[in-house]
């Protein structure tokens, strides 16, 4: 009688076990097509142009520690050809670790993923995910993104001048950002009037819920993930500052240029 007690008690614990594990499954489905609903456009245009200029900040200060250690003078800067073709050589570095860390989305959906995790359970992330798949759903989840990401990150990373306008290097992913950003109209009124359930999504939970997390967990994943690749950045372009060598030493060829000793004849003759 106790054994068969026992064997029905492990039975039941099985069944739970085995229910959990499936609704957990569900659960990280839903959560998945519901990251990969978002267009990760913004996001990624913004890093590449804030991870484009840390970096070229970055090897502009390599270039000027290297030109201090040899002794270059104040003729090595950017008013320099070389100087020039090695600030483009390292642009290639950067360049490179940008198409691994930004350019592919699957960093943002992953980061996203994660934070909606422990805050929506599977019936909630499913019912976004189907809601942003309706026309009123899509046109809700752009305002969304461009409105509450969007112009957070835009707004940060400006006026904190983490992300300029004018600096020299990136005009190219600059431009693309513009582009990107207005191709979204992002001034454009939108009426949702006729649609009752983007009503409903916008005024209650888990519309609001998820817009919430959007806003601070949401925001602040993608702000760690720039600063990691800003790290890796600035990284990649120490490891390779070798390529830099070749552009010293055309500078020295053309402006004669030896390095100390020179450095130390200009102080002699200002004694």
């Amino acid at each position: 009688m106790h054994r068969l007690r026992f064997w029905a008690v492990v039975a039941g614990l099985l069944a739970v076990t085995q229910a959990a594990a499936a609704t957990n499954e569900l659960k990280q489905e839903a959560i998945a097509r519901l990251a990969a609903s978002h267009d990760p456009a913004i996001p990624v245009a913004i890093g590449r142009v804030y991870v484009k200029q840390a970096g070229l900040l970055a090897a502009q200060r390599l270039l000027t520690e290297r030109g201090e250690a040899e002794h270059l003078g104040p003729q090595w800067g950017p008013q320099a050809p070389e100087w020039r073709a090695a600030e483009a050589e390292l642009a290639a570095v950067i360049d490179a670790v940008i198409a691994r860390g930004i350019e592919d989305p699957a960093w943002l959906r992953e980061a996203w993923a994660g934070v909606s995790a422990p805050i929506l359970n599977a019936e909630e992330a499913d019912y976004i995910a189907q809601h942003f798949a309706t026309e009123g759903g899509a046109l809700q989840r752009r305002v969304i993104e461009m409105l509450i990401v969007g112009e957070t990150l835009m707004a940060y990373y400006t006026f904190t001048d983490r992300l300029r306008y004018d600096m020299r290097g990136s005009e190219r992913e600059v431009v693309a950002l513009q582009t990107i950003w207005w191709e979204r109209e992002p001034f454009k009124l939108h009426d949702f009037t006729a649609y009752p359930d983007a009503m409903r999504f916008a005024g209650t939970d888990p519309g609001v819920k998820y817009c919430k997390m959007l806003a601070i967990q949401g925001i602040e994943t993608i702000n760690a993930h720039y600063a990691v690749v800003v790290g890796e950045t600035a990284a990649a372009l120490r490891a390779q500052q070798g390529r830099i060598d070749p552009y010293i030493g055309a500078f020295r060829t053309r402006t004669g240029h030896t390095g100390r000793n020179d450095q130390s004849r200009e102080e002699s003759i200002s004694r």
